[in-house]
């Protein structure tokens, strides 16, 4: 994921990549060399080193600068955000990062409390919400285009699957997965959810042994009424499967998939088209733009995060109700 943040930065004329940070150092210079960047493998380095050359720019100067730094992109495993978060606020940077926020609820609220006080955004990357497809359909169902909504119907396809050893060490499908889809609806139908049931598989006898899940459905209802299931793979094998049914009383809305390309060809033996997108790094690529954009707009121009604390709280709550109901077979009250 980060990777594709370096990219599309760079590709960004909003933004000027100051430097690359990663803890394989070899990595971390690879990307440095490629965007024409300084690379370094300890984070608080990388803050000493452009406070040090603020401070000499300075004393050279009679007007004083701010640092060169504005902002920090954290894409590292979760269970590492909380340390990164912490000084980045504390060096008063504003902060986007990989959904979740932290492990846990209460982490959650801990670093988005730290960064009000520091004065600093913290920003969530849910794409959804920053996708067009999704934006248009939460839209036509916030305004009343399908009445009052029933039902919906979510399937999330993962494409390539990840390693056996990611899933072993922490991949666990509810955080992973479920997120996404859980902020989207509850965005789009403008509702919570009040309880969950859900129930999980594995593939393989090594994931059965280390009792990891890959294939999961959670039975949602909202405190409106509404039901919502979500159905999950880490590995669909025709390619990144994304489809989403919201149904109402008076019609509904679909987000489709998308395709490499939108040619058809049609002969005897029927219609043939070409594989779905591979993974979400093209299938939502426009998204993360947007969300880059975004937040600049936060950061430049203070224009509010589209995903607020109560938002990511929420849905950590949620996918950790999955998580125990999966582990009691029983229905979890939030």
């Amino acid at each position: 994921m980060g990777k594709i943040r370096t990219n599309l930065v760079y590709g960004n004329p909003r933004y000027e990549i100051c430097a690359v940070c990663d803890v394989d150092f070899d990595a971390a210079k690879q990307m440095a060399e490629l965007y024409s960047t300084i690379a370094f493998q300890d984070f608080k380095n990388v803050i000493q080193y452009f406070e040090l050359e603020t401070n000499l720019a300075n004393k050279d100067s009679d007007t004083a600068t701010s640092s060169k730094l504005d902002a920090v992109i954290i894409s590292v495993p979760t269970r590492f955000h909380c340390d990164y978060i912490r000084q980045a606020a504390k060096y008063k940077l504003a902060v986007f990062v990989e959904k979740p926020v932290a492990d846990s609820p209460q982490e959650i609220e801990e670093l988005y409390t730290m960064c009000e006080s520091q004065g600093v955004p913290l920003c969530c990357g849910f794409q959804r919400r920053f996708d067009k497809s999704y934006v248009a359909a939460a839209e036509a169902v916030q305004q009343g285009e399908i009445g009052q909504a029933i039902s919906a119907h979510i399937f999330f396809g993962d494409s390539p699957g990840p390693p056996l050893e990611f899933l072993i060490t922490g991949g666990n499908i509810f955080f992973d997965l479920s997120v996404h889809d859980v902020d989207f609806i509850r965005w789009a139908l403008n509702d919570n959810i009040a309880s969950v049931y859900a129930k999980g598989t594995s593939s393989s006898d090594e994931l059965r042994q280390h009792n990891v899940q890959d294939n999961a459905t959670m039975m949602m209802t909202t405190t409106k009424g509404s039901i919502v299931t979500l159905t999950m793979s880490r590995r669909a094998a025709y390619g990144y499967d994304q489809r989403c049914e919201i149904f109402g009383d008076q019609g509904k809305v679909v987000v489709g998939n998308e395709f490499d390309t939108t040619t058809i060809t049609s002969n005897r033996t029927g219609d043939h088209r070409s594989r779905l997108k591979n993974s979400y790094d093209s299938r939502f690529r426009e998204a993360f733009v947007n969300e880059l954009n975004a937040f600049v707009d936060t950061v430049l121009e203070q224009k509010p995060w589209p995903v607020a604390k109560e938002d990511v709280i929420i849905v950590q709550q949620v996918a950790s109700a999955a998580k125990e109901s999966l582990e009691t077979d029983r229905v979890v009250q939030l």
